[in-house]
This record gives structure tokens, sequence and C-alpha cells, in this order.
């Protein structure tokens, strides 16, 4: 790790100097200009400077190369076949086609991106904890430790998903040479640690509702997610459970969710502005311009199906012409003033997470998990599934999650944790379920080892 601390470093202090010199992009959570990359421990001196500290680990989650709208997700959209790369950089092209290499461009500033997340979160944690009385309250105390565990949470599984094995750093890397000797740890490990951290956030966050900021709830829909992913249905299904019965969210029409910021829909999301603007519209083909990527004709097509994709056909038009063939363009994230927002966690993922976990615990509840689908299915104007067969419940909540998550990053990571990714997209070769380390790490930390295969 010994390349990737010296990065973060470097980084942190270039950060400082730059907001010394002149004003960086401003945060949509403060009113002033923060001095977003700055986690030293001289910066976090009360319950001030440590909101700063945390909001700026925020601003690095919102970054272009991670929640942003390119870069990590990019990379899932394209790997999880139902869109096409449309550019001239080449290095969008290997993840539709899943021959990625550790030299990839990407996946170099991705690694880097979520990382400065996870040394950031570790500044707060460490430094918030040591703040004396006077200069905190406990109630903040609580509130920012535990926003920065779920923060730290959230980038670890994001790695552990992609990447596979990866080298948990629980304190803050302040010199490159300060965790040698740290190994990676498995898939499955890091995932415990998720849930760790998620536990201990349990314990400290307020239950409110905020869509912007991360409260109990979101650690509710955080652990049905990761529950899901380890395959522990019992737990997806109760977690789940507790925002599905919660009144302050809803599943609202798609036109209403579309068109809306920080509705009942949204669990948390990430809020941006006109001075602080996502990469989503820059990044997807619009209007105007065709840019990276854009959505496939079979992912327009089953937006289109009455049977399918029902009120979701709004999310995607056609303005191809016999010059320019496969011209699709989003409409997600529709502003071209740049403040879409990204949605991390939504009530529809919930239903459907407990629609699978219904299906698949120990004890199946196939008419519970029907009622989940149909839920989703009825907002979306569709028809209702009916079978009692297990097989074709599971299968057809696969196909839900497809249309329902057409243009958010899910579809790889799901036809790779459920083991379908070489049946649906003939990706039979198992060792690229996981990206590569990025070269440059490799080279410079002998800790490191690479995926294999690569």
């Amino acid at each position: 790790m010994r390349k990737l601390k010296f990065h973060i470093r470097y980084n942190v202090a270039l950060f400082i100097i730059i907001g010394l010199l002149a004003s960086s992009c401003q945060s949509y959570f403060l009113d002033v200009e923060p001095q977003q990359s700055i986690s030293d421990q001289s910066v976090i001196v009360d319950a001030a400077t440590a909101e700063t500290a945390l909001l700026g680990v925020y601003d690095k989650l919102q970054s272009g190369n991670y929640y942003g709208g390119d870069g990590y997700q990019a990379a899932a959209y394209l790997a999880g076949g139902d869109n096409l790369w449309v550019g001239t950089l080449n290095y969008y092209a290997t993840f539709i086609t899943h021959t990625y290499r550790s030299d990839n461009t990407l996946l170099n500033s991705v690694w880097y991106s979520i990382f400065t997340v996870v040394n950031g979160a570790n500044n707060v944690i460490d430094k918030v904890e040591k703040l004396e009385s006077k200069s905190i309250t406990e109630a903040q105390r609580k509130q920012f430790s535990g926003e920065a565990y779920v923060l730290r949470s959230l980038a670890y599984f994001d790695l552990a998903r992609a990447w596979g094995n990866v080298p948990i750093v629980l304190k803050p890397t302040t010199a490159p040479n300060d965790f040698d000797g740290v190994k990676q740890s498995s898939k499955e490990q890091v995932y415990r640690q998720v849930l760790e951290d998620l536990t201990k956030a349990e314990g400290l966050l307020p239950a409110t509702t905020d869509r912007n900021r991360i409260t109990l709830k979101t650690v509710y829909a955080f652990k049905a997610r990761v529950h899901l992913y380890l395959a522990e249905y019992d737990k997806a299904e109760e977690y789940a459970s507790k925002l599905i019965s919660d009144s302050n969210y809803e599943l609202i029409s798609w036109s209403s969710f579309v068109n809306s910021k920080n509705s009942k829909e949204s669990v948390f999301e990430l809020a941006y502005s006109t001075s602080d603007k996502s990469s989503h519209y820059g990044a997807w083909s619009s209007d105007g311009y065709r840019n990276q990527f854009c959505p496939g004709p079979s992912l327009y097509n089953l937006l289109q199906d009455p049977a399918t994709g029902g009120d979701r056909k709004i999310l995607i038009k056609n303005i191809s012409t016999s010059a320019i063939l496969n011209y699709y363009v989003q409409l997600l994230y529709w502003r071209s003033t740049g403040d879409n927002p990204t949605y991390i966690f939504r009530i529809a993922e919930q239903y459907l997470i407990r629609a699978e976990a219904r299906t698949k615990k120990a004890t199946p509840d196939l008419t519970g998990a029907l009622a989940d689908l149909n839920a989703v299915k009825t907002r979306a104007k569709v028809p209702a599934f009916a079978s009692t067969d297990k097989s074709l419940i599971e299968k057809a909540i696969e196909d839900e999650r497809r249309a329902e998550f057409a243009l958010e990053p899910h579809r790889w990571f799901d036809l790779v944790r459920t083991g379908r990714a070489g049946t649906v997209l003939g990706v039979t070769d198992s060792k690229k379920y996981i990206f590569p380390i990025p070269f440059n790490d490799l080279a410079a930390d002998k800790d490191l080892v690479q995926n294999e295969g690569y």
C-alpha cells in the first residue's frame, strides 16, 4: 500500500495548498467554501472542523470517479451488458468485452478515489474520538463518528465487490510506510468488516429521516444489501422490512421520481448543485453529444415493452437516425445544469431485496416474495407476476432488478453475486468477475498480490 498511501497523503497536502490559494468547488452541504480534502490532525480541533472534515469525505464520495456518474459507475454500467461504449477512450470498451487489465486508466483512478474516502473517514473516526468534551457535544461526536463509519463501510463494500481481495486499513494514513505488512483480506472478510462498521454506526446514529446525510435508516438499507450479498437472507429481510414499514418511504410514480429530488422514494442520495456538478449528464450521451457511453438497444426495448418496462419507458429515448445508429439517450440524469442526484439507496431496492430474501431463505415465503415483487411492478404499471415455482420467481426478481435499476450500477454486481454472469453475459472466465489490482500499486507495494488471472 506504499504507493496508495503516498498518493493519498500527497493529495491531502496538495488540496491544503490549493484551498489556501484559491476557492475550491463548493460542497452542496456547506454555505462556506470548505477545504474538502483536509483530514489532518491539526484541522479537526472542534465540532465545526470535525463536520467540515466529514463533509469533505462526502465530497470525495461524490467525485466523478466514484459516485459522481463516471468512474466506478461507468465500469459497472458497461460490464453489466446493457450499455454501449460510444466514445473515444478505449479503456472504457474493455468493460464491455471483459478484457480489462491492471494498467486500465479508469480502474486506476477509481481505486484511488475510493481509498481517499477510506482515508478521509479514518481520519474523522480517529480524530473525533479524541476531541475533548468541551469542544464537541456527545450527540455531535456520535453522529459524526457514525456517519464516518458508514462512509468507510460503503467504500470497502464497493472495493470488495469490484476487486474482491483488498487490504483493510482502519487508521488514517499519514506516511507512505504506515501500514507496511498489511496483506489483502478476502471479499467475505471485507464484507464482515463492513458489517462491523455498520453495527457500530447503528448504535451511534439518530433515527431521523435525512435523504442527503447518513442516519440510522441509511444503515438499515445498507445492512439489507450486505446481508443479501452474503446470502444471509433472514437478516436481509429483517433490515429491508424496517424501511418498508416506515411511512417516510414510498414507491412514488416514476414521473414524480425522475423529476424530483429528495422524494419519498429515496433513502439516501448524493446531492449536487449547479456550482458542484455531478458527471452524470456529461458522461452519458445526450441530445447534443455522444459521450463515452449510452444505453443499448436491448435495454431500450426492455423498457419500451409495456409488459416489462411500463412507466419506466421514460428513462430512455431513441434519437437514432440512418446516419447515426444506436443513439439512445438516458433521461434519469436529465438536468444539463449538472445537479442530478446519485441514488445510493432507495425504497424499491428494499422491496426487491426482501423479495429475493423471502424466496431464497431456508423456509421460503413465496407469497410474501410475490407481494414485494408485484409492489414494484404495480408502481411501474406492468402486469403482476404469478407463479408458485421458486426458480421462476427468482428469475422474475432478477429481471425486475434489471428494469428497475436500468440506469443505476446494480446489474453487473447482481449477476456476479448470483453466479449468473456466465449464463447471461457469456463471461465464462470467473476470474473476470473481479477487476485487476492497478499495476502502479503492485509495483510500489510488495504486500499487494494481483488477483488470479491477471
